[in-house]
């Protein structure tokens, strides 16, 4: 009897499926879903990590990209989806400022999703062309301060992550800048900035560090605290205008509201163990990202400490 009860059960730990499959996982597979076009900064990262994740996890990944409306068509509809693994959505911290601006949203960021992990961090680099008369941050700055108003930014939309950095620099300083909104990543307005019709863009270091190597543009200054490990060369607004001034985007990992712990401690390990994958945090990290993945709580108090300091420059938002 005891033989065949432990021939039983070897057999049943055998056929009992393993963590991270149809166990965890009832929806097979799992959507991955984000706000913005395919190519996109979100989409890049979204695929390096699919791949990992779906070897980790034993269920398939799958990237939908769902862009429109700053991010906002994805998370609505994200927010009215079953809370049972089946759909993921990778967050930008461009919704915390969407939802810190935009009172007429149809979901509330801290109610209708719960929190993974951030997975990516990353600054920004205020840039010139290689040929403009601005050698320095301080020197752009000094200009405007002279000339309110006449000097300007690009970045990639009104209520962008890269716009309200610089609104939160001009709130900080008292200067003024006219902002000159472009969509379709750093191709128009590169080359507006080189052709003299624009006198500095805004840029994420994915984005615009190929021309930053190539010597196309000249970063000026980089947004968070600490500089750029790519660029150290490159001074931080807090060492430069503002001591302390840093800003950071990010992307994590949500889900909608509702979604089971066991399947949240599962992601976030498995997001862990993906970001330690040979040739994945490398090859982030060329494109200008931190790697640490934040535990879930940090991930939402980041999410509440955003959301708190765009409020108070919704009106930037809403007048442009």
């Amino acid at each position: 009897m005891k033989r065949r009860t432990l021939i039983a059960s070897a057999t049943a730990a055998l056929a009992a499926p393993s963590i991270g499959r149809a166990q965890v996982w009832p929806a097979n597979p799992i959507r991955l879903m984000h706000g913005y076009d395919g190519g996109s900064n979100p989409d890049t990262i979204a695929r390096h990590l699919a791949a990992p994740l779906t070897e980790i996890l034993g269920v398939q990944i799958v990237v939908e990209p769902r862009p429109g409306a700053a991010e906002r068509l994805a998370a609505t509809q994200i927010a009215r989806m079953k809370p049972d693994g089946g759909v993921l959505y990778l967050m930008t911290g461009g919704q915390a400022v969407v939802s810190a601006t935009d009172k007429s949203l149809p979901y509330d960021l801290l109610r209708d999703f719960d929190y993974v992990g951030i997975v990516t961090r990353f600054p920004f680099a205020l840039t010139v062309g290689p040929e403009s008369r601005f050698k320095t941050i301080q020197a752009y700055m000094d200009e405007a301060r002279k000339a309110p108003g006449k000097l300007t930014y690009s970045t990639s939309g009104v209520g962008s992550t890269l716009h309200m950095a610089v609104e939160l620099l001009l709130s900080q300083t008292g200067l003024s800048l006219t902002h000159v909104p472009y969509k379709g990543g750093v191709a128009a307005p590169y080359n507006d900035l080189v052709g003299g019709r624009i006198d500095m863009m805004v840029v994420t270091f994915t984005g615009g560090q190929p021309l930053m190597k190539a010597d196309k543009l000249r970063a000026l200054a980089v947004t968070s605290k600490e500089r750029h490990p790519g660029f150290p060369d490159v001074p931080t607004i807090a060492e430069t205008l503002v001591p302390d001034f840093d800003v950071v985007s990010w992307l994590g990992f949500a889900a909608p509201a509702g979604l089971p712990p066991a399947l949240r401690d599962r992601l976030n390990e498995a997001l862990r163990q993906a970001m330690a994958r040979p040739g994945i945090k490398e090859k982030l990290e060329e494109l200008g990202n931190d790697t640490r993945v934040s535990t879930p709580a940090e991930f939402r108090a980041r999410v509440e400490q955003d959301l708190s300091r765009w409020r108070p420059l919704a009106h930037v938002v809403n007048q442009s």
